[in-house]
């Protein structure tokens, strides 16, 4: 699953009337770039965890735009998923350089940190922006100042382009760099599946991984992190040879494993059954987190073998309130 980026600085509108007018464009903005793979929108912690109160004219926040909103619009906004903060323990080479950097940009001739623009830019993604202001109606935004202050101690000024979308036909010119993209990251999932035996000879996969790493692909940047938590649990069946699989054991290994409620198997089981490789379907409950991805899991207790049937996004769950 790809990331992208919320502008925060291209908040608010002048008036309610441009807000009006101009907020279902970011809506189709937004569903147009989840069209090409972008999924999760995020989001500077100060907005919250969502864009609902938003400021988005003078007195006037999102929350209010949308009771004033069509049911339709009202729904295809609740479908925009977002995140904090910008840049996730998810991506810690990223997140240490933004802890070393400053982003800016002139707007109406005052320079303002560019919080948003900069994670947009470390983390190689898209910008998306409310279209407030002339400087958002392009499909990259030029001038971005860049300080940052390298392991040496040394300091650095760079003018910067991020990759930027404020109504849909900008995303036009994105769609070759981003096919590009994911055609980079198919590549490395098949050679991941390729050398599965090489890799993690103690475990099996089976179930949806072939698919998913050969067909779907996984987003390039979690693959450290994939290897590492296959390498573990690689390690944990190695030296699993006799007695019942134990969440604790796997603790020792850097595992954080997590089982499933009764509520959610009861409603979600049948999203967490894959076949093994005789063909018989089993109850892959037990899962890692790593990311936005899920790595279930099966261990046999009878052979004391590890099948690994899903690397995927997180699936269903009943949530707890």
């Amino acid at each position: 699953m790809d990331i992208y980026i919320f502008n925060e600085l291209s908040s608010p509108f002048a008036t309610i009337t441009e807000a009006k007018e101009q907020l279902a464009t970011f809506i189709n903005t937004c569903f147009k770039a989840r069209e090409l793979g972008f999924e999760a929108l995020h989001l500077p912690e100060k907005l919250g965890k969502s864009l609902y109160e938003l400021p988005i004219a003078p007195d006037y926040t999102v929350s209010q735009w949308l009771q004033d909103s069509e049911e339709e619009v009202k729904n295809k906004f609740r479908q925009i998923m977002t995140k904090t903060p910008l840049i996730t323990d998810d991506y810690p080479i990223e997140k240490e350089r933004n802890e070393l950097s400053e982003f800016k940009i002139e707007i109406n001739h005052q320079k303002q940190f560019a919080d948003g623009l900069g994670a947009a830019y470390l983390l190689e993604t898209l910008c998306v922006s409310f279209l407030s202001h002339e400087l958002w109606d392009t499909d990259e935004i030029k001038n971005v100042e860049h300080y940052y202050l390298t392991k040496e101690g040394s300091h650095v000024i760079e003018m910067i382009a991020v990759k930027q979308a404020s109504k849909p036909v900008h995303l036009e010119k994105h769609q070759a760099w981003f096919e590009q993209k994911k055609r980079e990251s198919l590549a490395k999932s098949r050679d991941l599946w390729e050398l599965r035996y090489e890799f993690f000879p103690h475990l099996v996969l089976c179930g949806e991984v072939e698919k998913q790493l050969t067909r779907l692909g996984i987003q390039s940047k979690f693959f450290d992190q994939i290897i590492e938590k296959l390498k573990r649990l690689n390690e944990y069946a190695k030296n699993w040879q006799n007695g019942s699989y134990s969440d604790q054991v796997a603790k020792q290994y850097g595992l954080n494993v997590s089982g499933e409620s009764e509520s959610t198997l009861k409603k979600y089981g049948r999203e967490r059954k894959f076949r093994l490789p005789n063909k018989k379907k089993a109850l892959f409950e037990k899962h890692i987190k790593t990311g936005d991805l899920r790595f279930h899991f099966y261990p046999d207790e009878e052979s004391n073998t590890i099948y690994v049937g899903y690397i995927g996004s997180h699936l269903s769950t009943v949530k707890f309130k």
